[in-house]
């Protein structure tokens, strides 16, 4: 899974009918390299917490840009939760409100 902020919405004049009309999101994944132990992670985070590149991902749960979600990646994810008809494996499955690394490394969010 994939801790990431939504950067926004990507737009197009036509979709595949396979999506159902549902949302594609950019979003840019956290590197949590630069966080030490403790840190409250948030939708405010650090740019130094984000990785440059960006990935898509189907969004049925409604975030908006700037959030942090929990992408998960695989078919048989996107199996369960949209259908294997979407033409994609990188599906959004929550909307966090705070990650944290605690002082055991294993980290966990809110």
């Amino acid at each position: 899974m994939i801790l990431a902020r939504v950067i926004g919405p990507v737009w197009g004049a036509r979709q595949s009918p396979a999506l159902g009309g549902r949302r594609v999101l950019e979003v840019r994944r956290l590197g949590l390299g630069h966080a030490t132990q403790g840190e409250a992670i948030g939708a405010d985070c650090r740019d130094d917490h984000l990785q440059p590149a960006t990935l898509l991902a189907v969004d049925a749960l409604g975030s908006d840009a700037g959030q942090l979600v929990l992408v998960a990646v695989g078919s048989r994810v996107r199996d369960l939760t949209l259908g294997p008809e979407v033409p994609t494996k990188n599906v959004v499955v929550a909307i966090v409100d705070e990650a944290f690394l605690d002082p055991s490394g294993t980290g966990g969010a809110r």
